[in-house]
């Protein structure tokens, strides 16, 4: 997962923009293919539930299907296909965090899950910025080399499926479990649930609409940056995902342990100071440091987005509320990159440091009244 992601966030938009010079509605398509696949998640879950496959076979299937869509994307040197192939890998891929959910709630203890994914983050950054380095370097080579590397990537998503297939899991749903319709409904109606939703949402627009718009700052002479495309990856994706395996067990430590609204809160303010040095920065080591910064937080919210509700669902409703969390994620992801286009056409980058950071700091405050509820408290 690893090379993956990696692959689809140091390629896709770096080769619309310099290959293609794609539209900022294709750019902006590309960017939120993920939260479309979130927006659709309780669906899919709604689905997969009436299979009776086991979690790790539908995972399984949906890299399949993404290596199908990345498979088309290197197939092509026209710029809509290879926007719409993309953004549909990305929208099937998005479908795996909901069921992994499944699998870590049935495989790790409470207490030990945020250690336990975090060695898992960890690899999976790190070989996610090596990755990227290589993408960079391959890139500066000659832009054209996007087809291998998409092809590659469709190697990695098949092998992804074969392993899938050897994670211990079981069936979505058992015969005598209520419906994943009646689970949605119960939590919609968890008024504690449904705070947590909306803190996590105002975050979630902060951080979303400034993602796609790194590396178009980078990246677009426009800006002033014009870095070569090994120095864009280095700082939206390699110096993010060293630091990032440096923080997870640090966060995974105090996911552990301490009250999850003061850890979101803390993860929420290594975003506020990264994103506001992000785009008031000029110079490339700035823009590096502020890149750490938000690594470092990225590291802690990867950890909390992943594994929040298994400390605030009832036991067994783990994937049922992954699935709003998902489909919430979605709600905010969708736009986001729109929005995040038409602030920085129009209004300029400082503006979109201005904005992304007051949703953070509004997001920490409706945490922080959230944080003595007891369903928070470390166990």
């Amino acid at each position: 997962m690893g090379i993956i992601e990696a692959g689809y966030n140091s390629l896709a938009l770096l080769v619309a923009i310099r290959f293609f010079d794609a539209s900022d509605s294709a750019k902006s398509l590309i960017a939120c293919g993920a939260s479309i696949g979130f927006l659709l998640a309780p669906v899919f879950l709604l689905v997969a539930s009436k299979s009776h496959l086991k979690v790790s076979g539908i995972c399984a299937l949906c890299m399949i299907g993404s290596a199908i869509g990345t498979l088309c994307a290197a197939s092509t040197n026209q710029v809509w296909v290879y926007t719409i192939a993309l953004m549909a890998a990305l929208v099937i891929v998005a479908q795996v965090p909901s069921l992994m959910v499944h699998i870590y709630s049935r495989n790790y203890l409470h207490g030990e899950r945020g250690r336990r994914i975090s060695g898992n983050l960890m690899i999976s950054a790190g070989i996610g910025a090596l990755t990227s380095l290589i993408i960079g370097q391959l890139l500066d080579q000659n832009i054209q080399f996007y087809h291998q590397i998409l092809l590659g990537i469709t190697i990695a998503c098949f092998c992804a499926a074969l392993l899938h297939l050897r994670i211990p899991s079981e069936p979505l749903r058992e015969k005598n479990q209520p419906s994943l319709t009646q689970d949605l409904r119960l939590a919609f109606r968890d008024r504690f649930f449904a705070g947590m939703l909306f803190a996590w949402m105002l975050m979630g627009v902060g951080n979303l609409v400034t993602i796609p718009l790194r590396v178009e700052y980078a990246a677009n002479p426009s800006y002033g940056i014009n870095a070569t495309n090994t120095m864009v990856l280095l700082i939206t994706v390699i110096i993010p995902a060293i630091t990032r395996v440096i923080s997870a067990p640090v966060w995974a430590f105090f996911f552990d342990r301490v009250n999850l609204a003061f850890v979101r809160i803390s993860i929420n303010l290594f975003f506020f100071g990264g994103i506001f040095l992000y785009f008031y920065s000029q110079t490339l080591i700035w823009l590096a440091i502020s890149s750490a910064l938000i690594g470092w937080a990225t590291g802690g919210g990867t950890l909390a987005w992943s594994l929040w509700v298994t400390k605030v669902a009832p036991p067994g409703r783990e994937s049922a509320y992954m699935s709003v969390h998902s489909f919430f994620t979605g709600v905010r992801g969708v736009p986001a990159p729109f929005v995040g286009y038409w602030i920085l056409s129009t209004l300029g980058p400082k503006d979109v440091a201005h904005i992304s950071v007051s949703f953070i700091a509004a997001s920490s405050i409706i945490f922080y009244t959230l944080a003595s509820n007891k369903r928070l408290r470390a166990t």
